[in-house]
């Protein structure tokens, strides 16, 4: 992750949006990290990839189906016999 000192976030907020739109961009104050700035696409992402719990009886039966359809790499092709029962 890119980093940027909080006076070079005042001085140069053109250049850090621009960065920022690339990729999340740490700001430092004295030395220590204090906020990230992060476009809204990269932001929503990280919201949609949330772990969130569930009871297998709550789940989508679509989602149920992609996780019993998924396979281990075929050097560990015996496991997916244990899936499978």
């Amino acid at each position: 992750m890119n980093t940027i000192t909080g006076e070079q976030l005042q001085k140069a907020s053109g250049l850090v949006r621009s960065q920022a739109r690339k990729a999340p961009l740490e700001v430092t104050y004295h030395g220590r990290p204090e906020l990230i700035i992060m476009s809204v696409d990269d932001y929503n992402l990280l919201r949609a990839n949330r772990k969130i719990v569930m009871h297998r009886d709550e789940m989508p039966l679509s989602k149920l189906k992609r996780i019993a359809g998924n396979r281990m790499a075929t050097e560990h092709a015996e496991r997916d016999a244990l899936m499978d029962k």
